[in-house]
């Protein structure tokens, strides 16, 4: 019964996604569902009031993130921050060296700092900034905020998601798995590039440079991931940045360090907060409610919204507190529907995680091992689609496999591939599709349009890794034997 419940729910959700073109009517009708059934089949208070409960904790900690990340760009733009920005990257000989730089560098460090779906949220608006279409800056910044999910901000997806606290045999795996996508990834970018902007571009030309930004990320990648849990995702954004630049961008293109300085300062006081936040608040809150989420007091949101305050007290001499109030006026009111929206996805996914935790317990088990590989990565998608989260949807599933699991020699790449789906899965997760069309507010991008160009993305990184998974289980030389 909660097996097709939870289907019909599901297709309530894309029904209003694709259907009605209104997601909040699609996730208050499969939410409605999931309530009446719940108080039918389980009249039992505490089902449904504790999820509810850690539900309204997670919005409103997405709801302070959104609002922090659109007054944090807007006081930037309102300032006329990005004319240097502008004017030096429209002098780069290839727009998709810019693309590049942007989504898969600077995105993979602002994951590895910070996570949240914050990467996407702030490189969107900066695309926009230089003239690229909203679909462009909307859909490539989700794309590309794949691979560097598998270590997230500072390996919470594998601390806190499965348990892992430093390299293992599923950590490896890990890496071994995204090896070639994470090369791949900028050829994959450049396509959609070519379809979003509906422009053409020699492909024989941009090769080298596209090929060099695969390999200036995926070096540093796999060399530190076999190391460390933490800092992969950090190191190949910075690193390979440098690297990329250096090698594969014209000298006479090459930004001035006093460029990067101008441009990225009041980011650098956004991490520098954060990082210092994370580390003296991370573990204080106050639990509203026995068997909840607690509520921390570590909020990247409100780290944003420090950074904005700061920014403007470097930038403004006056009236900083009447700016500060317009800016923020301006952001409650642009982002409010979307907090609505997402409150309400928050709820279903909360209502769901208990029957598909049952779900999978009852299906798992009896599946053919190579369909497994298969199942696993997508397992960890629709996590991810569903929870907005990677380390989310690890915690949902990563104990089923590991029950079901426990005395397979597999159990390591399992991981990896229910992992890595949990890190592919952003790329179409409704929670970071809602908070970074918010950001971009100058036109509307729909969610068909959307979904047409990350589901290729996602399509495509499955099939890879389970071509891979594959190739591991079958080699007479497989670490997993």
């Amino acid at each position: 019964m909660e097996l097709w419940i939870v289907l019909t729910a599901f297709a309530m959700l894309l029904v209003g996604v694709f259907v009605l073109k209104k997601l909040w009517a699609g996730a208050l009708a499969a939410l409605l569902l999931m309530l009446i059934s719940k108080g039918v089949l389980l009249p039992n208070f505490g089902v449904v009031y504790l999820p509810l409960v850690t539900a309204l904790v997670i919005s409103l900690e997405l709801a302070l993130l959104l609002f922090g990340a659109y007054l944090f760009y807007t006081t930037l733009y309102a300032n006329n921050h990005f004319s240097t920005f502008i004017e030096t990257t429209s002098s780069f000989s290839s727009k998709l060296a810019v693309v590049i730089m942007l989504c898969v560098f600077m995105g993979s460090f602002m994951e590895g700092i910070a996570g949240f779906g914050i990467p996407a949220m702030l490189i969107a608006p900066l695309l926009i900034t230089l003239g690229f279409t909203p679909l462009t800056s909307v859909v490539v910044p989700l794309a590309a905020n794949t691979t560097a999910v598998t270590f997230g901000a500072l390996g919470t997806p594998l601390k806190i998601g499965l348990g892992i606290n430093h390299p293992d045999s599923t950590v490896v795996l890990t890496v071994l798995l995204n090896s070639l996508p994470a090369l791949l990834l900028p050829l994959l970018l450049a396509f959609i590039y070519g379809q979003t902007e509906q422009v053409s571009f020699s492909w024989k030309k941009n090769l080298r440079m596209l090929v060099g930004g695969g390999l200036s990320f995926a070096i540093p990648y796999c060399t530190v991931g076999v190391l460390s849990i933490e800092y992969p995702s950090v190191i190949a954004g910075i690193f390979g940045l440098l690297l990329f630049i250096v090698v594969f961008i014209p000298k006479s293109e090459h930004p001035t360090p006093d460029f990067w300085l101008k441009t990225f300062y009041p980011y650098g006081i956004f991490v520098g907060l954060l990082v210092a936040a994370k580390y003296v608040l991370q573990g204080i809150g106050w639990t509203l409610y026995e068997g909840t989420r607690p509520l921390s007091l570590y909020q990247p949101g409100i780290m944003f919204i420090a950074a904005s305050i700061v920014y403007l007290l470097i930038a403004k001499k006056q009236r900083v507190a009447l700016h500060f109030y317009n800016q923020s006026k301006e952001a409650l009111l642009k982002t409010a529907p979307s907090m609505i929206t997402i409150f309400l996805l928050v709820c279903l996914a909360q209502l769901m995680q208990e029957d598909l935790f049952g779900i999978m317990n009852s299906y798992y088990a009896g599946l053919h091992h190579n369909t497994k590989l298969f199942v696993t990565s997508f397992i960890g998608v629709m996590g991810s689609f569903l929870s907005g989260s990677a380390t989310m949807s690890n915690i949902l599933f990563g104990n089923a496999i590991n029950t079901n699991e426990i005395a397979g020699s597999t159990l390591p790449l399992l991981l990896a591939l229910l992992h890595t789906g949990s890190a592919i899965g952003n790329a179409i997760s409704l929670q970071n599709i809602i908070m970074v069309t918010s950001v971009v507010h100058q036109a509307s991008v729909g969610y068909e349009k959307i979904f047409k160009f990350t589901l290729l993305v996602v399509a495509a990184y499955i099939i890879t890794i389970t071509a891979l998974a594959l190739l591991m289980v079958n080699s007479p030389f497989a670490a997993v034997q």
